[in-house]
């Protein structure tokens, strides 16, 4: 990865495709800079809108404080096509031109598991979420998931506490050189320091933004091969996840704990907080992808087994019926 790696992952308005075209056409940063949007549009062989902002000199900037920032903390990063690209991450529709990285990239190209879900956590969703975390650590697995509070901070002190090497990858929703939340920097040194990876296809020294915590969760998705939900009332960031997890077509689970006593509670809540707001938008619940035939499991042997069984014939364990909010 180069300066000019760099710089054009840097620009939003671009696709990856467009992305490698320029690439193909550039051998410099300091030729990037010098373009006009007419020539990058001539390049990339589509008109790009008069509102695009444009300037060159102010990309190069950016580009060469992001490289002083990584150098200064240490922050590797990869560009699409390179060896230690995940793998994963190829199969989705316009995925980075480069990702940012501080820790075993490794650990993202061991079969993972993305565990995710609400801020506003139950006991009894805490609970599971460090058992399921711990237990697919022990098992090899990489525990993937977003650094959040709540439901994603206990899937990384799960993670952790199995004592394993690589056991958890973090993903950001700005530049790596800033932790987000700041309360979670600690964890963030420990998943590090134990062969794990925080990880971000933005360039040091972006902030996050609203909008970059749904583009995280894309990567959350397409990092690993199964989704699992832990806890989530309507309209959760974490059914965003869902979403793009089955746009990859990869398998999305619910533990049990999300429709705890208690996460019917925080549900019901949620849905009186919405119908105050007169929302009129559509917003999906966990009850809506069970009843769309979604997995229902209770812990980490449960999980393994529905992985294993054909779709639609692994549902509620035991036999037993949920009580569903729709």
């Amino acid at each position: 990865m180069d300066e000019l790696d760099i710089a054009l992952s840097s620009l939003y308005f671009l696709t990856l495709r467009e992305k490698i075209l320029l690439r193909k056409n550039i051998d410099r940063i300091e030729q990037l800079a010098v373009l006009s949007i007419a020539d990058i549009s001539f390049l990339i062989k589509r008109p790009l809108g008069p509102r695009i902002s444009w300037d060159g000199n102010g990309l190069l900037r950016q580009t060469r404080l992001a490289c002083s920032i990584m150098e200064g903390q240490g922050i590797s990063g990869c560009r699409y096509g390179q060896a230690d690209y995940p793998a994963l991450l190829r199969e989705i529709l316009n995925p980075p031109f480069c990702i940012f990285y501080r820790g075993d990239i490794r650990c993202v190209g061991k079969e993972c598991v993305s565990v995710v879900g609400t801020r506003s956590v139950c006991r009894e969703a805490a609970a599971a979420t460090l058992e399921f975390a711990r237990e697919a650590a022990l098992d090899g697995l990489t525990v993937v998931s977003g650094n959040a509070n709540g439901i994603d901070s206990f899937a990384h002190r799960g993670a952790l506490s199995a004592g394993v090497d690589g056991a958890t990858a973090c993903i950001l929703p700005c530049g790596i050189d800033t932790i987000v939340p700041a309360g979670h920097k600690a964890m963030a040194g420990r998943i590090i320091q134990t062969g794990g990876v925080v990880l971000s296809e933005y360039i040091p020294g972006t902030p996050a933004e609203k909008w970059r915590f749904v583009q995280r969760n894309r990567l959350i998705a397409a990092l690993s091969p199964a989704t699992l939900i832990m806890q989530a009332p309507s309209g959760s960031g974490a059914l965003i996840t869902a979403e793009f997890a089955l746009e990859y077509d990869r398998d999305v689970l619910f533990h049990s704990s999300a429709f705890c006593a208690e996460a019917q509670t925080i549900e019901a809540r949620t849905l009186e907080k919405l119908k105050s707001l007169n929302s009129r938008k559509a917003v999906r619940s966990c009850a809506s992808y069970i009843e769309s035939g979604a997995p229902v499991i209770a812990s980490y042997g449960e999980y393994k087994r529905a992985l294993r069984d054909a779709p639609g014939t692994y549902a509620v364990p035991d036999g037993g019926q949920l009580s569903l909010i729709s």
